[in-house]
């Protein structure tokens, strides 16, 4: 069963995206585990499907953000665009990342690509 949708009405109207459940994430994080997503970049353009058709809540970017060692600032900004819960990205996703590096990277993309800034 698949829980990817084009986002859009019968009529063609653009529709919000669902938040995604409980249920569908943790077969996605198990997906993800799976052996036909051992390599980074083949993980991000399964979440990068998964966030063009529903929104996620920080905690769900957070352990998706964790899932990846090399791409996981890209996995926090690609999830940006999705997510349900701007408010608490800063102080649960961005002040995950260890190196004040990364947390600067992650910020500045979000500010070229959705023209966002954040604290």
């Amino acid at each position: 069963m698949s829980f990817l949708s084009d986002g859009k009405t019968e009529s063609g109207e653009k529709k919000e995206k669902p938040s995604f459940d409980s249920n569908n994430f943790k077969d996605l994080v198990n997906s993800l585990g799976m052996a036909a997503y051992r390599k980074d970049k083949d993980k991000l353009r399964r979440i990068t499907a998964v966030c063009s058709s529903h929104l996620l809540n920080c905690d769900q970017i957070l352990q998706l953000v964790k899932l990846t060692k090399g791409c996981n600032c890209d996995i926090a900004v690609i999830c940006y665009g999705s997510v349900s819960d701007k408010e608490n990205f800063s102080k649960t996703v961005l002040s995950a990342f260890k190196w004040d590096e990364e947390k600067e990277e992650v910020k500045t993309k979000i500010k070229n690509k959705y023209g966002e800034s954040l604290e």
